[in-house]
């Protein structure tokens, strides 16, 4: 019985793990930082690329990066192995990322580089949207501290393949065009009239 009662507190435990890794991929779609602050304990660490540090300034520091460089973006998680040792956890989950980058030198060369930008320069195409799909993992350490929530202690991405380019919008028209609706970069996106108002 005892034993039951283990694999089920375990079950529980990663489920409630991977649930707050995927409100991650809410949070940065969402631009919503303080839900992206509340999936980190205070004292968390973030290792992501260009950034190295406290995980509230990293959320501070990827809104105003997304904001000035992208248009849009979509994350998702494509599967999670989770370890659970009491009230220490530590996760494996892979990733496919979309991000859309806003036109012009400044946002294309910091995103993809300077020669990337004058490529695009030299062939017309610096001042339309670029695309850049990407995949990897991201590799957590959980706690559950007294409040009883699994927030990231730790946290380091890898990268591992990208492809980038002129972007490709939605095609706009016939019945595909019925069913086009981009989220929305804050709380106006459909998704905040379902959690607040239950509709």
């Amino acid at each position: 019985m005892r034993d039951d009662m283990a694999r089920l507190r375990a079950a529980a435990d990663r489920q409630e793990i991977e649930q707050q890794i995927r409100r991650y991929c809410r949070a940065i779609d969402r631009l919503d930082v303080e839900l992206l602050r509340s999936l980190y304990h205070p004292d968390g660490v973030d290792l992501h690329g260009s950034f190295e540090g406290n995980a509230h300034e990293f959320a501070d520091f990827i809104m105003v990066r997304l904001k000035r460089l992208t248009t849009y973006g979509f994350h998702t998680i494509t599967q999670s192995i989770i370890d659970v040792d009491g009230d220490a956890a530590a996760a494996e989950s892979t990733y496919v990322a979309y991000h859309r980058i806003a036109p012009g030198w400044e946002p294309v060369s910091t995103f993809f580089g300077e020669g990337y930008a004058a490529a695009a320069r030299a062939a017309g195409t610096l001042d339309r949207e670029h695309e850049n799909s990407c995949g990897g993992r991201y590799l957590d350490r959980f706690e559950r501290r007294a409040d009883g929530v699994w927030r990231i202690k730790r946290r380091r991405i890898t990268n591992e393949w990208n492809r980038n380019g002129v972007t490709t919008h939605l095609y706009a028209e016939g019945e595909l065009a019925n069913y086009n609706l981009p989220g929305a970069r804050d709380r106006s996106d459909p998704v905040y009239e379902i959690l607040l108002n239950g509709r």
